[in-house]
């Protein structure tokens, strides 16, 4: 077998939290909702303009404390690319980051939370953060 990458990831959440969850990713990854399958759970899958796969499913899963109980969640990671057009997207937008430059690999990471508290890591290889 061999892992050829992130197919989704899965995030539970509230009723409440949804629309909110599905704005922020379409703000700060372009993400936009798309078909998802049937399910007796309201939510949505988000799609990259790259990919046939939805990256990310949000599962509405009942109350907050429902949600807050079963979320052992630590953090997902994202290759991308124009790492200067994100970090102005981000301070322009309010959306507090830290970014770390990798030697090996060479790349620049990316720190953000989303709104529910997902930590967020966003990996541009060999690209460095203009002076």
């Amino acid at each position: 077998m061999k892992v050829l990458g992130i197919n989704h990831i899965n995030i539970v959440l509230t009723e409440e939290q949804l629309t909110q969850e599905i704005a922020f990713y379409a703000q700060v990854l372009g993400l936009t909702p798309g078909y998802r399958a049937p399910s007796t759970r309201n939510g949505a899958w988000l799609y990259s303009a790259f990919n046939e796969v939805a990256v990310i499913h949000l599962s509405v899963i009942g109350t907050q404390e429902d949600v807050s109980g079963e979320n052992h969640f630590h953090h997902v990671a994202f290759t991308c690319s124009g790492i200067d057009a994100t970090l102005k997207l981000l301070t322009d937008n309010a959306i507090t980051y830290r970014f770390e430059q990798r030697n090996a690999p060479e790349m620049t990471q990316v720190f953000i939370v989303d709104p529910v508290g997902i930590r967020v890591e966003l990996n541009f290889p060999e690209e460095t953060v203009a002076q």
